[in-house]
């Protein structure tokens, strides 16, 4: 395909600074981008896994101490927790435009990874984080406070919204495989057993050394 049509098809913005990189050179602009495609999805497996556990442990630890699946019933009088009610109430409808039940495993699976990692932000400090930090127990003690934790999901929201919105990754700082690595210690924090499975079926440090400009 010419790189007009591919202009054409994702836009000159988007694709500028793939040219950039390799001006009066459009086949090898072209691979770049194509690069990058590969590596944002070499990178889903490791972001779905860090997002699904993150989201069941907490909500483990947040059922259990509010004795109820729907704990966020709890804090919906709270104004600390307002845009995460807004957040909640969005989930149950979107559930309900499709004609599905609310139950609190799906809203809890509706609700997205800014959700979960606004949790650890500083409004809940006094709040539910003595019981949020339980949803890592291998997190080494010097680490396991609650900015070390917010900033480390934080980051890895940053990095999967780059992901799942087509962004570019080749030139992220930190790099790529920083932010992997990142992702899989904060993984290794809710089980190191699950950060070894992950591993075995990881693509990303195979599609960096095949796709790294």
């Amino acid at each position: 395909m010419k790189w007009t049509d591919l202009e054409r098809h994702f836009s000159a913005a988007r694709l500028g600074r793939y040219w950039a990189l390799c001006p009066g050179d459009e086949a090898k602009a072209a691979s770049v981008y194509v690069n990058n495609m590969l590596l944002a999805g070499a990178m889903t497996p490791m972001l779905s896994v860090l997002e699904i556990a993150l989201r069941n442990g907490i909500h483990s630890r947040m059922s259990a101490l509010y004795r109820r699946p729907d704990w966020w019933e709890v804090l919906a009088g709270n104004p600390a927790f307002a845009r995460q009610t807004k957040e909640v109430n969005g989930a149950k409808e979107r559930l309900q435009r499709r004609a599905e039940s609310a139950t609190s495993d799906k809203i809890v699976a509706e609700l997205n990874f800014g959700f979960w990692s606004s949790l650890f932000n500083g409004s809940f400090a006094t709040v539910v984080w003595k019981d949020l930090r339980l949803a890592f127990p291998h997190c080494p003690k010097p680490l396991r406070k609650r900015k070390a934790i917010s900033s480390a999901l934080n980051q890895m929201r940053d990095l999967r919204n780059r992901v799942f919105h087509h962004e570019p990754l080749l030139w992220l700082r930190p790099g790529l495989l920083d932010l992997h690595a990142r992702g899989t210690e904060v993984i290794g924090w809710i089980d190191p057993q699950l950060a070894r499975w992950l591993a075995s079926y990881d693509p990303l440090p195979a599609a960096w050394a095949a796709c790294r400009p």
